[in-house]
């Protein structure tokens, strides 16, 4: 079985040999194979040099904003900065339910319950997979990745944030999964 090491190494030159890695994620794995053996010190050199983190990219479900009501009941209840290499965007439902989205990047390999172009949508429901997602939770999704997919090559597009966003495997395998559910 290949280390976490070894892992992030073969993404590393897959994306490398594919030119499809911007300098900023470029840093960040390189700075990420060291992880294993510096642990909790790499991440926060990580942290600390900006390679993984940015400002919330909001322009990315423009001119949704904070409290934009969505479908069947769904809003907006937040979008965080780009932190450990993706953003949460916190959606609510007027029942007081909450679901959390973590928008990742995805180098051609999504995972996520909907994506676009460039970025995942992967829903943190603590199940790794294995729940069946809601319809209409799932629907909500899929329509904000529409919108996604239209701003990502919009004239506001900021491509900075989603060079800052790494593949939900690989932030896993860097950062461990109990880290990135709230």
């Amino acid at each position: 079985m290949d280390t976490r090491r070894n892992v992030l190494k073969k993404m590393a030159a897959g994306t490398a040999a594919a030119g499809l890695m911007p300098a900023t994620v470029s840093s960040a794995l390189e700075a990420a194979t060291t992880v294993e053996s510096a642990g909790s010190d790499a991440r926060a050199t990580l942290r600390s040099e900006g390679v993984l983190s940015g400002a919330a990219p909001w322009w990315l479900i423009a001119p949704l904003g904070m409290g934009s009501p969505l479908k069947y009941g769904w809003y907006v209840a937040g979008l965080s900065s780009v932190d450990r290499g993706a953003s949460v965007l916190t959606l609510a439902h007027t029942n007081g339910r909450r679901a959390e989205v973590h928008v990742c990047g995805h180098h051609g390999r999504p995972r996520g319950v909907a994506h676009a172009d460039l970025v995942d949508l992967v829903l943190m429901d603590g199940g790794s997979g294995s729940f069946r997602t809601d319809e209409k939770l799932g629907r909500v999704l899929l329509g904000l990745a529409e919108r996604v997919r239209a701003n990502e090559s919009g004239e506001h597009a900021d491509l900075r944030h989603v060079a800052r966003m790494m593949p939900h495997d690989l932030r896993v395998a860097v950062f461990g999964a109990e880290s990135l559910v709230g």
